[in-house]
Order: C-alpha cells, then structure tokens, then sequence
C-alpha cells in the first residue's frame, strides 16, 4: 500500500473543513436572528453584547477559511485558521459545560443539535483533521520508485 502523501493529506483535510465551516456559515447566514438571538442568551455579558456582529463576523471569518482552503497558495495558512477558530469554539464549549448553561447551540444547522459534550468531541476531531496535514511528513526513500 502507497504511502498517503502530504498534499492528498490536505486536501481530504481542506474538502471536509470546507464542507464544516460552509455548511455552517451558510445555515448562521440564513437563520441570522436566530443565530444572534442565542448569542444574546450567552451568560458572556461580551458575547451578548457584541452578538449582532458576531453574527456577521463569525459566518464571515469561516467563509474567509473556507476561500482560504480551496487555494494551493492558501491552504496551509487555512489548516491554521480552521484549527484556531476550532480552538475558540472549543473553549467557548467548555465555558458552557463548565457554568453549567442549558443554552441552545448557535452553530447552525443540523449541528446545533448536539450536545455540549457531543460538540467538544466533534470540535477535538475536526481540530485533530485541521493540524493534521501540517505535522505529518511522509517517510522519504532512499531510492526513488523503489517499493518498501
């Protein structure tokens, strides 16, 4: 079995990041008040306030990744992005667990419909998808075409 390269490595992590943060900016963009309501809900007073920009800013830096993603030039710097806007998510995640909210979740679509926990692994395994291409080095040959 042929080694998985490098490159064919980004792109499955670019095409399922791409069809993550799409999906989901798209369903923010459609349901707009809905999507600001429960960010106003957020026991963040910050959060709260600033949620009308939040829900132009958040769809807005995910379409932004997912431009980033679908360029050669671009793709590293958006398995960068995608894994810090995870990140956040991750941590706002954990805030909610951690003062025990029962809010909804404003993430969009048929995602919104997981739990807490649920969306702390789903968040953990596309971060793991996102930094992945940009750790993993194949191993070289000695001798080009040779077969190990």
């Amino acid at each position: 079995m042929k080694n998985l390269s490098a490159n064919s490595l980004q792109i499955i992590a670019a095409v399922l990041l791409i069809l993550l943060f799409g999906y989901t900016a798209v369903s923010k963009i459609l349901e707009y008040d809905k999507f600001v309501f429960q960010l106003k809900l957020v026991q963040m007073q910050a959060v709260a306030l600033l949620a009308p920009l939040l829900g132009i800013l958040i769809p807005a830096i995910e379409l932004v990744i997912v431009w980033m993603l679908c360029k050669d030039n671009l793709r590293i710097k958006g398995l960068y992005a995608s894994f810090l806007l995870l990140l956040v998510f991750e941590i706002y995640i954990t805030t909610m667990l951690l003062t025990g909210e029962k809010l909804p979740c404003t993430c969009g679509g048929i995602i919104s419909q997981m739990g807490w926990k649920t969306h702390l692994v789903f968040n953990a395994v596309f971060m793991i998808i996102s930094i992945l291409p940009t750790i993993y080095k194949p191993k070289s040959r000695i001798f080009p075409g040779s077969h190990e």
